[in-house]
């Protein structure tokens, strides 16, 4: 099923609507679901290694910290603290030593920008931060990924092509 301008924008829209979990879910279900048939040169590039190195090399909250704001249209100097004062403080209090990529991430071309989710995605549960066993995606997240379901590879690359 090829899928037009139009109704991809449409989807495209849908997802920017979903809550950031239910966003980055999707996109994680959607990169499963696409497996192996995304293999390109972009994917081994230096620039998407060095990027994917730097995620994997944070903590699973700088983890899934990254993922949230490359996502969100929140303004990136903004600091958002957990409502825990003690994970407030531990976000406050630098530990890592791994810079966020999102830098690195925003001069990348669209090509590799996917290259990067496919190879973070490629590595839930492993050295990237898994989903919750107990998360589930909301109806209308669920509805989104159904519908993606149903469309050729090349659809489904232009989708994500659009909202990463």
């Amino acid at each position: 099923m090829t899928i037009d301008t139009k109704e991809l924008n449409s989807l495209a829209t849908h997802f920017k609507r979903l809550p950031i979990d239910d966003q980055i879910a999707t996109m994680g279900y959607l990169y499963q679901e696409l497996g192996g048939s995304l293999f390109s040169s972009d994917m081994a590039s230096k620039k998407v290694e060095e990027v994917v190195k730097q995620v994997t090399e944070m903590r699973e909250g700088g983890q899934v910290e990254f993922l949230q704001d490359v996502l969100s249209d929140r303004d990136r100097d903004e600091v958002v603290l957990d409502i825990n004062p003690s994970k407030a403080m531990a976000q406050l209090i630098p530990g890592d030593g791994v810079e966020s990529p999102i830098a690195e991430y925003e001069k990348l071309s669209p090509n590799e920008r996917l290259a990067v989710w496919y190879n973070l995605a490629s590595k839930l549960g492993d050295s990237v931060a898994a989903m919750p066993n107990d998360y589930s995606l909301s109806s209308e997240a669920q509805e989104l990924f159904t519908s993606l379901k149903s469309y050729e590879t090349e659809a489904k690359l232009q989708f994500l092509s659009q909202i990463v």
